[in-house]
């Protein structure tokens, strides 16, 4: 059989058909999109589409500080963390809702302390209104209180330390046997908790925005920063990525943390309590300094304001100044200073591994190597 078809003039030909003609470009017809996307962009979609984008929604899970995202079935096979221990399924908050939590971790301080760290006003009935009493005094939740000039605070138990300068916004405590000590600082927050000192660093004068992490530990020290996708470990072989995690809280009081973590109000401790503030002592030292003794600790207050804590020995010390927001503290298993004067930094080493932070550059250091972010918080590895 011949097929026919027509040609331009309406006429049959025996030629068989003629190709197709071709497609041309209609400017005002609407774009084209897969039906999958149109479902997900579509903001009045049926109840039977929003369940079909949920199974998408929850193959994404969000770990470490910066909500790295992860396809959680890539994740379960590769990797020896569960999920539901270390990620949230979630998306992370808006940027604008993160930097109003980061603002309360690090706060501005006008008139007062932050909100993170109280301070009772507590007074004997003889001091007045406006005046802190002299001496040490025992508050009702257990805890022995020592108000300063430039209104420092010094508070103790039976097992730990704290020292409190609201004018700078610093804090520091440590537990009288040393395993866990904290200090939170303008530039950031340092948590030691046995072997492992975690550590956020921020600019306090607000040059730049970046967070960066670090994390020292028996392998090494980890590290990161905020919107980095991928945790670096400094250890003997040099500077490599890594799959473990950091798990630093910025919600968190680690200060009152450890402060905290064995302090009781039972009968028997108060009277323990109330036997240290008696047996108490002070004394006037050299160029104007005053020196207090309370429960193995020895307290000094220079004339510019400059604290000093030492107890057992000098097994533990704790420094600060409301001058220049210097802050010191020095244990068996961490030494930690920080400043906001010319040299403004944070300082951190437990035994060949260090930290050092400039308010720009973050570098931490282990067994001879080197690495961290620049001022543009880009990796640098020396």
């Amino acid at each position: 059989m011949i097929g026919y078809s027509g040609n331009n003039r309406g006429q049959l030909t025996g030629d068989g058909p003629e190709p197709g003609s071709k497609h041309k470009f209609n400017p005002a017809a609407k774009p084209f999109m897969c039906q999958w996307k149109r479902c997900a962009v579509s903001s009045g979609g049926t109840g039977n589409q929003k369940k079909a984008e949920a199974p998408r929604e929850q193959d994404i899970a969000y770990i470490g500080p910066t909500h790295l995202p992860v396809n959680t079935r890539i994740w379960s096979s590769i990797s020896s963390y569960s999920l539901e221990d270390i990620a949230r399924t979630y998306p992370p908050v808006a940027r604008a809702a993160q930097s109003q939590q980061l603002a309360k971790v690090f706060p501005v301080v006008t008139n007062g302390f932050s909100n993170a760290y109280p301070v009772n006003k507590t007074h004997h009935a003889s001091c007045p209104a406006n005046q802190a009493p002299f001496g040490p005094i025992l508050l009702s939740n257990g805890v022995i209180q020592l108000s300063l000039r430039d209104s420092i605070l010094v508070e103790l138990t039976l097992s730990s330390v704290k020292v409190i300068n609201p004018k700078k916004n610093i804090a520091i405590s440590v537990s009288v046997d040393t395993t866990a000590a904290a200090m939170h600082h303008p530039n950031g927050v340092v948590f030691q908790n046995g072997a492992q000192v975690e550590i956020v660093a921020c600019d306090a004068k607000k040059s730049n925005n970046f967070i960066r992490f670090a994390k020292m530990w028996q392998k090494g020290i980890s590290f990161t920063s905020q919107g980095c996708a991928v945790i670096y470990l400094v250890d003997s072989a040099g500077t490599r990525t890594t799959s473990d995690l950091i798990g630093m809280d910025l919600r968190s009081n680690y200060v009152d943390q450890v402060f905290f973590s064995d302090v009781t109000s039972d009968a028997e401790t108060m009277d323990a309590l109330e036997q240290v503030v008696r047996r108490s002592n002070y004394h006037l030292g050299s160029e104007g300094s005053l020196v207090y003794q309370i429960n193995n600790c020895r307290i000094t207050q220079g004339s510019d304001g400059l604290v000093k804590l030492s107890c057992q020995n000098n097994q533990y010390s704790i420094r600060t100044s409301p001058s220049n927001g210097s802050a010191t503290v020095t244990t068996p298993g961490i030494h930690c200073t920080a400043s906001l004067g010319a040299t403004s930094h944070l300082f951190v080493r437990r035994e060949e591994r260090r930290m050092h932070f400039d308010g720009a550059v973050f570098i931490v250091r282990n067994a001879g190597h080197s690495a961290g972010f620049d001022e543009l918080n880009r990796l640098r590895v020396y």
